[in-house]
Formats: C-alpha cells, structure tokens, sequence
C-alpha cells in the first residue's frame, strides 16, 4: 500500500493517535481525576521549563532519542503583524520553547503554519530570524499547496482535508495558539489553531458549518499537548484586530485540548462578554464529538 492510500484510509486513526505521547508524570495521575491546565503567572524561560517539566520532559514525551525526534511547532502566524496587535503567538514564546527543546538534545524543529499572505509579506517580521538564530529550526509558511496532501476523517461535517506533510513525521506536535477574540467562533484558541495545519481552511468559512467543522477537525488532529499564549490576550476586534488588549504575561497548558480551552475562555470577556464554554458553539459541538471534557467543574488547575 502506497503513502498516500495509507493516508486516506488511515489517516484519522494515525492523527488521533499518533500524537499522544505518554506523560510520565500526567500518566500518574489517578484515573478518577479530571483533565489537568497547567497555569504559569510569567512568559520566561523558567516557566516554559517548568511546564515542560510538569508534563514528563522532553524524554517523557516523545518515543525516540530528542536528537532523532523531528519536533512540530504550531504557533499561530496567519498574518505578519508585531507582537503588540496581539493577533498572532508571541515570537518570545516560540524562542523560549526552541531554547528549552535544543537543551533537551532536540536537533530538527519545524515552526510551521499556513499564512493567510505570501511568504514575502513575512520578511520584516521576528519569524524569518529562527531558522538565523537556531541551526536547529525550520520555519515553514505553508503558503503553498504543494505543502499538503489529502487525509479522510470520520467527521460530521468534515470528512476530507489536505493535512500539512510534515505533520506525519512529527514525534511531537505542540499546539501554540494566541489566546484572542474571533467574530466567528467568539474565540480562537487550541482547537481553531489547528485550522493553521490544513489548506483549504477556507472551506470552513464557505462549505461547512464553521463550529462542527473545528470539531470534527480536533477529533483528527491531536496535538501532544497545547500551550496558550495569553502573554497579550486580544478581548475585541479578532481575529485580525485591532481590539481592546490587555497585558496578562500568562501561560495555560493541557493535554485535553477542549479541557484547555473551555478554561481560558472562562477567564475572560471576548467580545465584551463572558459566556460559559457550553454556549460557545465549536466548543460544545466539540464536546459532543467526545474531544475532551467542557465541564469546568471537573477541570482540576494547578499553577507551576
């Protein structure tokens, strides 16, 4: 059988579980306990390590020596805006990750998403400078199709997408959204960064029902983990901005995506109003598609 047949015909399955490496220490968490979000009070190089400590390690979470391991970072860059508009995830965030993940032995770490704008458009931006800094790095805007090929998925709405190539040969996939407002979805966090690892992510906007479509989307695509930038978190005015911002010098991390984002919305007003996370639409269609847990009182936060 052929790559790309495996990929159709096994594709869900691969995405669902290829990504969720063990937690040596989340693991030994008892059964009966609810999804864990992991809540650091600065962006620093300590509190990245903390949080990568709290979850196993490097060694812990990916099944091959780090300097074997090909490592996938998935921040959102959708437009080449400065770090101030709040509309993307801090480029300080991804370079304190990168350091962490090359003292750790990692050799080989991709930053990819797909842009809403041509390559060019990112040249005077922070993200053009890793690959520089870091011989390790790759930065990969996947602005282009050929970027891509074609997986099946057992969704409601959404049964074929075009899945970034890299994704496959990851043995760590970390989720590095912006924590921000969205017109369409109230907020975009975990779950609607990973519109970021397919191209026709239009299609979402235009074909489907958007909030089942990032559902169904977050029942394939399962990152290792996910780690919210909420060092500026955009309130109004998203996704593109500008909007009200406001300075939090915040992290939240989980493994259960839903768990994650159902907290973080919780703790602020988007859109100038708070709504529980069963009255966010993506999040509840994503509750009933069995991504994880939405219920904050069964969601247990420790802060590192």
């Amino acid at each position: 059988m052929d790559r790309r047949r495996f990929l159709e015909l096994g594709g869900a399955a691969c995405f669902a579980f290829g990504f969720q490496k063990p937690f040596a220490l989340l693991g030994n968490e008892p059964a009966h306990a609810g999804p864990l979000v992991l809540e650091a009070d600065t962006v620093s190089y300590e509190s990245v390590t903390a949080l990568f400590e709290r979850m196993g390690g490097l060694r812990g979470l990916i099944p091959v020596e780090p300097s074997r391991a090909t490592i996938v970072l998935k921040p959102n860059i959708c437009l080449p805006d400065p770090p101030q508009r709040a509309t993307t995830t801090s480029p300080e965030l991804v370079d304190l990750i990168c350091r962490r993940l090359i003292a750790d032995g990692a050799k080989k770490i991709v930053i990819a998403d797909h842009t809403l704008q041509r390559n060019g458009e990112f040249d005077r931006t922070p993200w053009v400078d890793f690959p520089k800094k870091y011989p390790e790095v790759r930065l990969l805007l996947a602005h282009e199709e050929r970027l891509y090929e074609p997986m099946t998925i057992a969704g409601k709405v959404l049964t074929k997408i075009d899945v970034l190539r890299v994704l496959p040969k990851a043995d760590l996939f970390i989720n590095l959204p912006t924590a921000k407002h969205h017109s369409a979805t109230h907020v975009s966090l975990g779950m609607k960064n990973l519109m970021g690892v397919v191209w026709n992510r239009s299609d979402f906007h235009t074909a489907l029902d958007l909030h089942k479509g990032v559902a169904d989307l977050a029942t394939a695509i399962k990152p290792s983990f996910t780690i919210i930038d909420a060092s500026r978190v955009l309130l109004t005015g998203g996704p593109t901005g500008p909007g009200q911002i406001i300075p939090e010098n915040r992290l939240f991390a989980g493994r259960d995506i839903l768990a994650l984002d159902a907290f973080v919305s919780s703790r602020y007003s988007f859109g100038g109003k708070s709504l529980p996370p069963s009255r966010i639409e993506h999040l509840q269609a994503a509750s009933e598609a069995g991504v994880g847990e939405i219920d904050l009182a069964k969601i247990r936060v420790e802060k590192v």
